[in-house]
């Protein structure tokens, strides 16, 4: 083998270790990635299997702490309006008797937005408006009397 023979053995093996090398980078990047990619995947099938909010697959739900929020309002809308109403009937003003049937409307729209954020656009809201009609006909009933 001569001195071109030699050079040419030297250059194919410098241009095949830099392949692999070249190889070897390109399949560890794809490694680390596919890595990354299963690491993810288990992330988030574990967050929605242990009933944790998911940023991708979360759908409201009772558990959530916006509809526990509005429920929380809601309650403390018709504890008001129930202690309004007892002073009311305890005092026979009408100041009482308007805050107690605004407390209730207040309840009635809390029920509502609970309503729309869990089931969305599909929900029936006209049960709901008819009820606050019919409080804001009693409220405009509302008079002073002596107890």
């Amino acid at each position: 083998m001569g001195i071109s023979g030699r050079v040419s053995c030297f250059f194919y093996f410098a241009v095949s270790i830099q392949n692999s090398v070249l190889m070897d980078k390109t399949i560890t990047w794809l490694i680390k990635g596919a890595a990354l990619v299963f690491i993810g995947g288990c992330l988030i099938a574990y967050l929605n299997l242990e009933k944790k909010p998911s940023l991708i697959f979360s759908k409201p739900s009772i558990e959530d702490l916006k509809y526990k929020q509005l429920d929380k309002k809601r309650a403390n809308a018709e504890f008001a309006a129930k202690r309004d109403f007892v002073d009311y009937n305890k005092f026979g003003s009408t100041i009482f008797c308007n805050s107690s049937m605004n407390s209730w409307i207040e309840s009635i729209n809390y029920s509502k937005q609970m309503d729309l954020y869990i089931f969305g656009k599909d929900t029936n809201l006209s049960e709901w408006d008819n009820a606050i009609k019919d409080y804001e006909n009693d409220r405009s009933r509302c008079r002073d009397f002596n107890p």
